[in-house]
């Protein structure tokens, strides 16, 4: 059985999917509007996904209020993640140079193109992650930059309520230093303010200083808590199997 099928009907404390289409690899989060699951609850989860022959197991990027459950389970930290957050008043100029427009079906492989070299492997979108990211919010908005005849980079933002998402923001990394992460930031946040937003949010891995630099200047500020991604193995994985 599917390890993202099992539920798909049932509502739950934790929400449980592939890792890029791998049966092997599960990614496990609380559920939204949810009380955090405690650590029975998580507990139940892993012999369920230990018996549907899942391997190694990864949560999604957790609050501080949130990992106690998964480290009494067994799971130890395997990336930290900067949260930032923009108050929406004060937004960075926009660039006329730079060319953004309404992402295309026909633009998604491409799209996927550029994510894949701009990220590690571990957090590099397959179709899926794109339509979950497009996805994650009531409402949302997919914007590629053109340069060269070509798509540059891209975003995905979200708004739910009055909160904004930066939910992605991928630039082709023979590209940079064009200014398309800025004006591509600028383009998110001025239409979050128009949509009626009061703030947005944003993470990036502690180690990517590109990214975090990119982000102050464009006007946010990091939160005092942090966002974690926890990992364990269940079993041992069979030769080849990722890691």
């Amino acid at each position: 059985m599917a390890v993202d099928d099992r539920r798909r009907h049932l509502p739950g404390a934790i929400r449980v999917s592939t890792w890029r289409g791998d049966q092997r690899i599960a990614i496990v989060s609380p559920a939204p509007d949810r009380p955090t699951p405690t650590a029975g609850v998580v507990a139940g989860e892993l012999d369920l996904l230990r018996r549907s022959g899942v391997q190694r197991v990864v949560t999604s990027a957790l609050h501080q209020h949130e990992v106690g459950p998964f480290e009494a389970n067994g799971f130890a930290e395997q990336e930290r993640l900067h949260l930032l957050r923009h108050d929406l008043i004060h937004l960075p100029p926009t660039d006329p140079s730079v060319t953004i427009r309404r992402g295309r079906r026909r633009d998604r492989a491409t799209v996927l193109d550029v994510d894949a070299r701009a990220f590690e492997e571990f957090w590099v979108l397959d179709a899926q992650g794109l339509d979950d990211a497009i996805r994650a919010t009531p409402t949302s908005r997919f914007r590629v930059a053109w340069s060269d005849r070509r798509v540059a980079g891209y975003t995905v933002t979200g708004l739910a309520g009055t909160r904004g998402y930066l939910q992605r923001l991928a630039v082709d990394p023979a590209l940079h230093g064009r200014g398309i992460g800025r004006a591509l930031v600028a383009e998110c946040l001025r239409w979050l303010q128009r949509s009626g937003g009061r703030h947005a949010i944003v993470n990036t891995q502690f180690h990517n200083e590109a990214a975090l630099h990119l982000y102050r200047r464009c006007g946010f500020v990091p939160e005092p808590d942090w966002l974690t991604v926890l990992a364990r193995t269940l079993t041992e994985p069979e030769p080849g199997a990722p890691c």
